[in-house]
């Protein structure tokens, strides 16, 4: 991957956490929305490095792909 990559990461759950993880190690810039996650979401969003695009339809506009 590169860093020219943006992926939007719908759920990251300890599964889609750890794939968003991998993701920007491989230099993707990787991309979730908080509207309506609970806090152990956004704890383990926050542990991966992974950026809040806020909602649904901001991680879809700015996302190259969507997991």
């Amino acid at each position: 991957m590169t860093a020219d990559l943006t992926v939007g990461l719908l759920h990251p759950g300890e599964m889609g956490s750890a794939v968003g993880a991998a993701a920007r190690a491989g230099g993707a810039r990787v991309l979730w929305a908080s509207e309506g996650r609970g806090p152990r979401t956004r704890e383990r969003a926050a542990a991966a490095g992974l950026e809040d695009a806020g909602t649904l339809a901001a991680l879809a506009g700015r996302s190259d792909v969507i997991v």
